[in-house]
């Protein structure tokens, strides 16, 4: 890790900051979640941060989402859901497992809301389906995607660096948390999000899935 890549996307979420009156952030809690929360609250976030509980994720997760509200008192920790489950829905219709249980929640409070524009965790190096991810991308809902630019090492190296143990799962091989009926380890070699959607063929949920167009307001091109 840089401190340039650092740098940039600490002045990124300062951008979002100070430009969307009705800024939030979300999180799956994966290893780049820990990242962004820590270097959103660096630099004076105070918003919400949303955890969509879809019913299905592994106990370490939700227990970690509950250690970091502790953690970092200056962020209003905010847990979504669908409120109650189709039974076993994952097995015949994992898609509409996830736009039930996933995507609609948090789709849902964001037009209640009228949030204006959400950090997340995204990065380039983390699948091939978002090798072309901006920085900052325009639509209804603006997505700002600070760490962008940072390679699974980057982000590796900043927890250590700053003392965040990284979840529990993550040296077991799970680089990529997603739900315990569809989530598997990768191997050595495989993309971060190799093992989510196990056999489905796909690599999203489809949550951010909705083509928008970059925004020419920030600075996007990478910072190494």
């Amino acid at each position: 890790m840089t401190k340039v890549l650092e740098k940039a996307a600490e002045e990124c979420i300062t951008w979002a900051i100070g430009k969307f009156l009705n800024l939030k952030m979300s999180t799956g809690l994966n290893v780049s979640g820990q990242v962004l929360i820590d270097l959103a609250a660096k630099v004076g976030y105070q918003g919400e941060l949303l955890f969509v509980d879809t019913g299905y994720h592994f106990p370490e997760t939700v227990k970690l989402f509950s250690e970091l509200d502790q953690r970092y008192p200056g962020i209003t920790f905010r847990t979504l859901s669908a409120g109650s489950t189709i039974e076993d829905l994952y097995l015949s219709e994992p898609e509409k497992c996830c736009q039930i249980n996933k995507i609609d929640p948090l789709q849902a409070y964001l037009a209640d809301t009228s949030t204006d524009a959400i950090l997340n965790a995204r990065t380039r190096a983390s699948s091939p389906t978002r090798k072309d991810l901006q920085m900052v991308e325009a639509g209804p809902t603006y997505r700002i995607n600070p760490l962008t630019f940072w390679s699974q090492s980057d982000l590796e190296t900043y927890l250590s660096v700053n003392k965040i143990p990284p979840h529990p799962l993550y040296e077991l091989g799970f680089t990529s948390m997603g739900c315990w009926p569809c989530t598997r380890a990768t191997k050595p070699g495989e993309d971060p999000r190799s093992g989510r959607f196990v056999g489905q063929g796909r690599l999203e949920c489809g949550i951010w899935s909705k083509p928008t167009m970059a925004e020419s307001g920030f600075v996007k091109e990478n910072p190494k």
